[in-house]
């Protein structure tokens, strides 16, 4: 057997060194590890912590949460895609009753309501309880929130409300009416006053009857259209001569006038100019403004009207006074409902034209004249032939003569 050769102090120095060298990586290696170590381990340690952190806020976060729905003072449904109440808060239970969770909604609506589905978003119940739902997506699972809100006690307010909105337009409407018959009513007891003098010629007790026939056909018309305004109903409309319009007004103020010494002058107009809508409403609002022009003067009052057609659309109706004009600081304001500067106005009159005007497809404002007084301008479209001819009302003569 043969023996290795013994190295020599070269070859043995040699080797220690690389012995050495190798041993002071290893040595480095291992420290970097160790470094490297216990900084993952510090950061494993940060992670944990943050996690937990993360978890304990979530967990605080969906205590709460759970706190807050279960004290809402609306009912929260959980509702998954089969309609099976999953969860519910107590006041949902409370609303609706139990049992809840595990039930079918269309069955819960069923029991309560007596109906399987909602018709609106509004849940009537047996026991007269009336219930706002809403339902919005949950998740793409097919989850949904259902939120239930009593809404009985808002509904009874409504219903309240509502009842006191009718009763105002009510006395609105009956405060218009009568301020709307007064003056016809005022005329009529002047014509009848006449009637009862014992030498009073037949032919001129005639004529008065028949004018007092006719303020009482106005007013039972301005009667029935308030009542057909209550019922709904779509305003009458006709059309009509202007001249005949202006004529029924002169003779519906013209005794209120002479008795109070004011004049009044109203032009003649040719019968081929005519206009749709109601006569008696057009009138009634030519004579609130005749009426209004009186009372606000303190003497007699010269009221004149003036017309003519602008084009062939549209002709205009001026009406103007004498009296002592209107203070430019409320002209804007004098076409409100329930302005008044008199103590003893229902400030509805200038309303009311206002009103009938726009109800006739026209429009109305009002100026102080240069000379002194009032002039209230009204324009109207004119009726065109078509509409003429096929409305229209008066004697077969005239109709002939508008729609050859």
């Amino acid at each position: 057997m043969s023996q290795s050769e013994p190295l020599s102090v070269n070859e043995l120095g040699e080797a220690f060194e690389v012995f050495s060298r190798v041993s002071h990586e290893l040595d480095t290696t291992y420290r970097e590890l160790e470094s490297k170590v216990a900084a993952l381990t510090t950061e494993l340690s940060n992670a944990r912590s943050e996690r937990i952190r993360e978890l304990a806020e979530k967990e605080s976060l969906a205590n709460r949460l759970a706190s807050l729905v279960s004290v809402l003072p609306g009912g929260v449904l959980i509702v998954d895609s089969r309609e099976i109440i999953r969860d519910a808060n107590p006041e949902a239970m409370q609303l609706l009753g139990n049992p809840l969770v595990g039930q079918l909604w269309a069955d819960v609506l069923l029991r309560e309501s007596g109906s399987s589905k909602l018709k609106s978003r509004t849940l009537a119940l047996s026991n007269g309880k009336r219930y706002s739902v809403f339902s919005r997506p949950l998740d793409s699972l097919g989850e949904h929130v259902v939120l239930i809100t009593d809404v009985s006690e808002i509904h009874q307010l409504q219903e309240q409300l509502g009842r006191k909105q009718r009763l105002t337009a009510l006395g609105e409407m009956a405060a218009r009416l009568a301020h709307q018959i007064r003056t016809p009513l005022s005329s009529t007891t002047l014509y009848l006053a006449q009637l009862s003098r014992q030498d009073l010629p037949a032919d001129q007790r005639k004529n008065i009857s028949a004018r007092v026939s006719e303020r009482l056909g106005h007013m039972g018309n301005l009667v029935g259209g308030m009542l057909s305004f209550v019922r709904g109903e779509s305003p009458t409309k006709e059309v009509m001569y202007l001249d005949e319009v202006l004529k029924d007004f002169k003779m519906t103020v013209l005794p209120l006038f002479e008795k109070s010494g004011s004049s009044i002058v109203v032009p003649s107009v040719d019968d081929t100019l005519m206009i749709s809508g109601d006569q008696d409403e057009l009138v009634g609002a030519l004579v609130n403004l005749a009426m209004n022009a009186q009372e606000a003067a303190d003497a007699p009052v010269v009221l004149s009207l003036w017309v003519g057609a602008m084009n062939d659309d549209w002709l205009q109706i001026r009406v103007g006074d004498n009296g002592p004009g209107i203070s430019e600081e409320i002209l804007d304001r004098i076409f409100d409902p329930f302005f008044t500067t008199r103590a003893q106005g229902t400030g509805l009159g200038l309303a009311v034209v206002a009103m009938t005007v726009s109800n006739h497809g026209g429009e109305i404002t009002v100026q102080n004249r240069l000379g002194g007084g009032t002039e209230f301008l009204i324009n109207l479209p004119i009726a065109t032939q078509a509409a003429t001819c096929a409305s229209m009302k008066g004697s077969a003569q005239k109709i002939q003569e508008v729609c050859q």
